[in-house]
Parts: C-alpha cells; sequence; structure tokens
C-alpha cells in the first residue's frame, strides 16, 4: 500500500493496523514550516501509526491565491517525512467525516486549539464531538506555534510595501473578535434588497478563421453557462449572514427563464417578484475565448421606467412591509425598476437605506447617484464618482465635496478597483484601505459584493476605515471566481478576515 492513500481505502487500512494505535493529524499544510514538522514528530510519538489527513483544495478559504500548493504537491511533502505513515486527502471543509471513518485512538492538534473561544466556525467544536463519539482521544502538541498565514502574508506583502503598512496598522488596532461579533448579530435581523434581474450568460467560444467575404470575428460556441446577477447576486452573497434576506424586483412576462430564476434564487432568501407583461428579463452575453478573455457583449435589456401600475403593486407591498425591515439595500442597475416614487418613498422610510448606482454600458450618462436625495450609505465606482460629479481630474477630497453637496448621507466608499477604496464621513474624513489582491480572474460583480458586506457593516458601524476593509476583503474574494459561479460564504469570509487579522 502506499503513503498516500484514498478515502475509500481507510477500512483496508484499518483492517491492516488492527492491532496498532492510531493517531490522525488533520490540517491543510499549504506552507509547510518549522510549527507543523514538530507537531507531526510529537504526534507520531504518541501512537504506532501517524496518519496525516489534508483538506483538499476546494475546501481552503484563506482568501486569494490559496492553497499555495495544490493538494496533490501537498500530499507528497507530507509523504516524503519518515515519522509519516499515511497521507490522505479529505474532500471535506473539516475533519469530521474522516474520524468518523477511521475511528482513530487519539486526533492530535496544536496547544492553540485548546481555547475554544476562537473556535468561530464552531468546525473544532463539532470534530471534538465526533471523536467523543468514536471513543478516541484528543491530545495536544505543545510545540511552538506558527501561523502558516502570517508566513505566507509577510512573503507577499513583501511585494507591496504599501500592503504590508496598512496590514501592521491595521491589526494592531482591530481584532478579528470585533468583526465576528458584529456580523454574528445579523442572524436574525430582517434585510431588504430591491433592485434589477439580471441573467449574466458567458459563452465560451474557440476562434475560427476570419470570414472570406466580410471583416468579421468568426467563432464557434463551445459551452454556455447562466449565471444569476444584478439582485440575485447581491442577495446571495448577503444570504450567509442572515437568514432574513427578501429580494423585491421585477421578472418579464416575456421570458422563459422566470421558473428557474425564482427556483434557484429560494434556495437563499425570500423572493417577492413581480411580472410584467411588456418587458424581458435583462440578459447580457458575453463572449469569451479559451483563455476566459472577453471578447464582447450583448445585451437583452429594458430602457423604459416600469408602468404605473405595477409601481402601485410594489408601493402598496412597501407601504405594508418596510417598516419590519433593519436594513434596505437599493441596488440600481439602471434598467427601470427604481422609479422617481419607489426612490422617495424608500428614503422617506427606510430605518437603514444603503445605495448603490451603477453605471454600464446600457444605461451610460442616464443612471447617477445624484437622482437620490438621501440615504444613509452610499457605494460608487470610481467612474460613477467621477461621472456623477462631473470632476473628471479631481482628487478624492474634491470628489468627496461634490458628492455630499448633492446627496444628503453618513458614509460614502469609492472603490478603485486593484488600487483599493476610500471612504468618508459627512466632515469629510477620507480613510484608504488598499486592494488584498492584484490578481483577478472576473472583475464582475466585485462592486455587489463590495456593496452588501460593507452595507452590514456599517448598519452596526459607521467607522470609514473598517467599512471599506471589509468590504475590500469582500471584493477580493469575488474576483477569484468567474461571473457568479460562487458567492461569498460567512465561511470563507471568516476564513480570509482571519487570515488577515491574524
Amino acid at each position: 500500500m502506499s503513503k498516500i492513500i484514498k478515502f475509500d481505502e481507510l477500512n483496508e487500512l484499518k483492517k491492516k493496523t488492527k492491532n496498532k494505535k492510531i493517531v490522525l493529524a488533520h490540517g491543510t499544510f499549504d506552507f509547510f514550516h518549522h510549527g507543523h514538522l514538530q507537531h507531526l514528530k510529537k504526534s507520531k510519538s504518541i501512537a504506532d501509526i501517524l496518519i496525516v489527513s489534508i483538506t483538499s483544495d476546494r475546501y481552503i478559504k484563506k482568501g486569494p491565491n490559496r492553497p499555495l500548493y495544490n493538494q496533490k504537491k501537498r500530499a507528497i511533502l507530507l509523504s516524503h517525512l519518515d515519522f509519516v505513515d499515511y497521507v490522505v486527502v479529505v474532500d471535506n471543509p473539516t475533519a469530521i467525516e474522516i474520524i468518523n471513518e477511521l475511528k482513530p485512538n487519539f486526533y492530535s492538534k496544536g496547544i492553540e486549539y485548546k481555547n475554544h473561544d476562537n473556535d468561530y466556525t464552531n468546525a473544532i467544536s463539532l470534530e471534538f464531538k465526533a471523536l467523543k463519539k468514536n471513543k478516541g482521544k484528543i491530545v495536544y502538541t505543545n510545540e511552538k506555534v506558527m501561523s502558516s498565514s502570517n508566513i505566507i502574508n509577510s512573503i507577499f506583502d513583501e511585494e507591496n510595501n504599501e500592503l504590508k503598512k496598512f496590514k501592521e496598522n491595521f491589526r494592531f488596532k482591530n481584532k478579528f473578535k470585533e468583526y465576528f461579533e458584529i456580523f454574528e448579530k445579523f442572524k436574525n435581523k430582517k434585510i431588504l434588497v430591491i433592485g434589477d434581474v439580471i441573467l449574466d450568460e458567458y459563452i465560451k467560444t474557440i476562434a475560427l478563421a476570419k470570414s472570406p467575404k466580410e471583416e468579421l470575428i468568426s467563432v464557434k460556441e463551445e459551452k454556455k453557462t447562466i449565471y444569476y446577477g444584478g439582485i440575485l447576486a447581491t442577495a446571495k452573497h448577503l444570504s450567509s449572514f442572515s437568514n432574513n434576506v427578501k429580494i423585491i424586483s421585477v421578472l418579464g412576462k416575456k421570458s422563459n427563464k422566470n421558473k428557474m430564476i425564482i427556483n434557484h434564487i429560494r434556495k437563499y432568501c425570500k423572493f417577492k417578484y413581480f411580472t410584467s407583461k411588456d418587458r424581458d428579463n435583462n440578459i447580457k452575453t458575453r463572449y469569451l475565448d479559451t483563455s476566459n478573455k472577453k471578447l464582447f457583449q450583448s445585451n437583452i435589456v429594458n430602457f423604459n421606467y416600469i408602468d404605473k401600475s405595477l409601481e402601485k403593486k410594489i408601493l402598496d407591498f412597501l407601504t405594508k412591509n418596510i417598516k419590519s425591515y433593519d436594513v434596505v439595500l437599493i441596488n440600481d442597475f439602471g434598467h427601470g425598476l427604481m422609479t422617481q416614487n419607489i426612490r422617495n418613498f424608500l428614503e422617506k422610510n427606510s430605518k437603514k437605506l444603503c445605495l448603490n448606482v451603477q453605471t454600464n454600458s446600457s444605461n451610460f450618462g442616464f443612471n447617477y447617484f445624484n437622482k437620490y436625495n438621501k440615504c444613509d450609505y452610499l457605494t460608487l465606482d470610481e467612474p460613477e464618482a467621477r461621472l456623477g460629479t462631473f470632476e473628471r481630474f479631481g482628487d478624492t477630497n474634491k470628489i468627496a465635496k461634490k458628492i455630499l453637496k448633492e446627496v444628503k448621507t453618513n458614509i460614502v466608499s469609492i472603490t478603485y478597483g486593484a488600487n483599493g477604496t476610500r471612504s468618508f464621513n459627512s466632515k469629510r474624513l477620507i480613510k484608504y484601505v488598499p486592494a488584498f489582491t492584484n490578481k483577478a480572474i472576473d472583475t464582475l460583480g466585485a462592486g455587489d459584493a463590495f456593496f452588501a458586506i460593507s452595507s452590514l457593516f456599517f448598519s452596526e458601524n459607521k467607522d470609514p476605515e473598517k467599512i471599506a476593509f471589509v468590504g475590500n476583503v469582500a471584493g477580493a474574494l469575488k474576483v477569484q471566481y468567474l461571473a457568479h459561479q460562487k458567492h461569498i460564504t460567512k465561511k470563507s469570509f471568516y476564513s480570509f478576515l482571519k487570515s488577515i487579522l491574524a
């Protein structure tokens, strides 16, 4: 039997080692260091057989660029240690599955895991319950504690002095526990999100020869995937933090995709939709080459506002229900849902109103933030801020002054993509937070992720720097995936947050 074994070979291994004591050590072991070495050596001294299980790549949620080494490379490295008897990859976020299957005599953890106050995801507690159920014993190795995340952060931060300096200063003043406690408050809070439904269609293509008769790009369609964007993406990000997220939007009766949309989004949150016989659903189709580079885009979108009868139905629903929501988020994509009457009602009646107004190729020049009079929190990207203030070259201070003159608000966040975020309050106290990744697979939806997570935090904490910080964490996580392949979960958010603040 090879030292690297498959999960389904554990039964055979148990028979082979029937009369021997087994100790299990589990982790990611992404950046193997001296602390890992000492921990595993000590673990081996506890029993006859040391089995090391590692988390599979897809369940490592410690932020962009992680894992550094894929599961195959991590398993090979561990298998070359003489005192390690077997290595197995566990396709699960915790060790619970392998504890139940292997039923080890001992489960070895570092001394830092003895304090369950730091078990924010409850994973360690659940592992210990599984161990107890299987009559195993927990043992702690009292070796020097070292953090892979700290080591990796220090290496990557050397490449970016600005980011390194920010993290050092920010860690000194901020602790993970504060953020954890704030986000945990949202479990039962009622959140309303209103905005346009968008389906983002990605078509992967292979380039063909140029058309001999016309100056046209010729491609062969290989794969078509529909992603749930617009307000649907924003709500999915929120759904991991609150059990009471509700969407208000409009679906077009002309579309044959309504059932698909409804069935999908109701897995995550409540969906109050209104249908319009005169409208289609917004579909934005992007054509990609084999390396996922976007070639061109075609749109089916609504340019006109919804009709008065539909507006009345939405206002009637809002009138009956608005006071029950703790936070209201408007994601205005400029496709006709946010009429003046609906805007005015939400401005006047929302307990806390968070606003994001987007400029895109379909609404360019006709969907600026200053069509709103007031909100509690506003997020824009740099082009949206400049277009709305007619400030092509002015600095953030100048833009801030103009925004605050146009809209009555408490906090504004302006995102600058790879150049970070600047947030400021009504007194124009500007705080800058750098971006936490310089590698993006796809920037689509990064602004929506920033808006969703920073809005939650804002509703409990008005510190501009902290608001920009959590928003940038969300944005960095979002750009690691193509389109809306995945949404931000509480677990992935906490893991990345913890790795930065460690």
